[in-house]
């Protein structure tokens, strides 16, 4: 089938097997999406994270675990992670996904890699982007993460102002510099 040349979807035919089939029919159902919308969501999912996941060295954790090892770290320590990991994955997803170091495709990786945490509203308004991800892990968690975020701020000559941190999530308004 001919791609419209301006078109923003694809129809897609393949084959699967009928016990994946069942199973992902049997998932939409739960989630109350149909399955259209839950197999686009996993291609989404595929194409800007899973596909570059085992390149990167991701390895799957329980938050659980995350709020384990962040109980036992002190304000110190915690800080000196983020300043030494702060930008690593998200730049490598960036130029994996994007080629580019540009502003909004930073958000866009921001965005991608903080659902890994859990729930993530991202929202922009007069270039201001917040950032509100709710990990549900720990106040040191949400310590690192804020941490992080403020070493690629500073990296990249961000503005970044941090308007909530606590034991669920953490939530920041970044914008790009105004040029002079």
């Amino acid at each position: 089938m001919p791609i419209k040349e301006n078109s923003k979807s694809v129809n897609l035919s393949c084959r699967i097997e009928k016990k994946i089939y069942d199973e992902l029919i049997a998932d939409a159902k739960r989630k109350g999406i149909s399955l259209n919308s839950l197999m686009a969501s996993m291609t989404k999912h595929h194409v800007t994270w899973k596909r570059y996941a085992d390149e990167i060295g991701f390895v799957p954790i329980t938050k659980r675990m995350i709020g384990k090892i962040f109980k036992y770290l002190d304000n110190d320590t915690i800080e000196k992670i983020a300043h030494d990991l702060g930008g690593t994955v998200p730049r490598e997803l960036l130029f994996l996904t994007y080629n580019e170091m540009e502003f909004e495709n930073f958000m866009r990786i921001l965005e991608i890699n903080a659902l890994r945490f859990g729930a993530v509203k991202h929202t922009q308004e007069n270039g201001i982007h917040v950032l509100n991800i709710h990990h549900g892990i720990s106040e040191n968690f949400s310590h690192f993460l804020g941490c992080a975020h403020q070493r690629m701020a500073d990296d990249l000559s961000l503005r970044m102002r941090i308007t909530n941190s606590d034991r669920n999530m953490i939530c920041m308004n970044i914008e790009k510099p105004q040029l002079d």
